[in-house]
C-alpha cells in the first residue's frame, strides 16, 4: 500500500529517520503529498492500460453468440535509482561544541536537505537515461504532446498563462479528480495577481493548517524546482534552460491509476563511528527511489508560460 512520507514518519520509531523525513517534507509541499509504494527488488513492473486499444462492448439479441473483447495493456518497467549523500562529523567539534549545538545533527540535516533538492529536481526534469528516473517532462513527452500537453507559447516565444488553458489541462486528467496543480512561485504569483483583480481568489486549509490557493477545488502547490528558464521549440517544451518560460503540471496521485513514488526500504542510513584517515564519524543516507505513472490520463502539462499576468 502506498503511503506518503508524512505517514512513514509517523510509523517509524527511529529518531534519525524521523528527522531526515521531517527535513524532506518541510523542504517542499509536493514531498508531503506524493505517495510512495514499497517495491521488492530493484525494479517495478506494472501494466498500464493501452488507451488506443480498449475493450469493445455491444448490444445482443436473445440467443446471440457473445464475442470476447479484452482491452490491451502495456507492460512498463521502472528501475529504482540510488540516491546517496554522506557527511563526516569532526569528533573534536562534536565533543567540544555540544553545549552550543549538536554538530552531527546539523551535518545530517544538511545532507537530507541536499537529497530532497536533488530528488525534487529529478521529479520535474529527470531522465532515466542520464540522471535518476524519468521526471514529469519526460513522462509527458512519452505520452505524446497531443494527449497531455497544452501549449501556451508559440514558436520559441512563451506567453502568459490562460485560465482557459488551465481548465483544458485539468480536463485532460480523466483518471480521476486531480490532486494538485504544480507550478513555480513566479507563475503562481502571476495567477494570484489576476484572480485577485477579478475576485476569484479562493483558498482552503489542508490537514496541517497550511493555506493553499485553489482552482476548481484543486490545490495550487508551488515548487522551487520548476524553473523560469525553460525553452520551447515549435511551441513545445524543449529544454530546462535557454529560454524564459515555465510549465504547470496537473497531477492525480495513486498506486493504481495515478502518479506514485517508488522506494525499497524507505530512507536508510549507515554510521561509521571512527574513520581510519581522520578523527571523524561518517553518516551515509541512502534512498532507493523512483517514480511510476499508472495511467497516461493522470497527468497533464501546460508549457511555454511566461512571467506575465495570467489572462482569462
Amino acid at each position: 500500500m502506498a503511503r506518503t512520507l508524512a505517514q512513514a514518519q509517523e510509523l517509524t520509531q527511529d529518531m534519525l529517520v524521523k528527522g531526515v523525513i521531517e527535513e524532506l517534507i518541510k523542504t517542499e509541499e509536493i514531498l508531503r503529498l506524493l505517495p510512495f509504494k514499497g517495491v521488492v527488488g530493484s525494479a517495478y513492473a506494472y501494466n498500464r492500460e493501452d488507451e488506443d486499444n480498449p475493450p469493445s462492448v455491444g448490444w445482443y439479441n436473445v440467443g446471440d453468440t457473445l464475442v470476447e473483447s479484452t482491452g490491451q495493456t502495456e507492460q512498463i518497467t521502472t528501475a529504482l535509482k540510488i540516491l546517496i549523500g554522506q557527511a563526516d562529523t569532526d569528533l573534536f567539534v562534536e565533543q567540544t561544541m555540544s553545549n552550543i549545538n549538536e554538530q552531527h545533527a546539523l551535518d545530517v540535516q544538511m545532507v537530507a536537505k541536499a537529497m530532497a533538492h536533488e530528488f525534487l529536481d529529478v521529479v520535474v526534469y529527470g531522465d532515466e537515461d542520464s540522471d535518476g528516473f524519468d521526471g514529469l517532462h519526460v513522462l509527458c513527452d512519452d505520452i505524446g504532446t497531443a494527449n497531455c500537453t497544452v501549449n501556451e507559447g508559440a514558436g520559441t516565444t512563451p506567453a502568459a498563462l490562460s485560465l482557459a488553458h488551465l481548465d483544458e489541462a485539468i480536463d485532460m486528467v480523466t483518471a480521476g479528480k486531480p490532486d494538485v496543480i504544480l507550478c513555480n512561485k513566479t507563475v503562481r504569483r502571476r495567477l494570484t495577481q489576476y484572480l485577485r483583480t477579478v475576485g476569484s481568489y479562493l483558498t482552503e486549509r489542508d490537514e496541517y493548517g497550511n493555506l493553499w490557493m485553489v482552482w476548481q477545488g484543486i490545490p495550487i502547490v508551488a515548487s522551487d524546482w520548476i524553473v523560469q528558464t525553460e525553452a520551447i521549440s515549435g511551441g513545445d517544451y524543449s529544454a530546462k534552460t535557454g529560454g524564459t518560460g515555465s510549465s504547470i503540471f496537473v497531477i492525480k496521485f495513486g498506486e493504481r491509476d495515478g502518479l506514485v513514488g517508488l522506494e525499497n526500504g524507505g530512507i536508510q542510513y549507515e554510521t561509521f563511528d571512527k574513520l581510519e584517515s581522520k578523527d571523524a564519524m561518517r553518516t551515509r543516507l541512502k534512498w532507493y527511489v523512483g517514480m511510476a505513472l499508472h495511467s497516461t490520463k493522470s497527468i497533464a502539462r501546460i508549457d511555454g508560460i511566461s512571467d506575465a499576468v495570467a489572462t482569462s
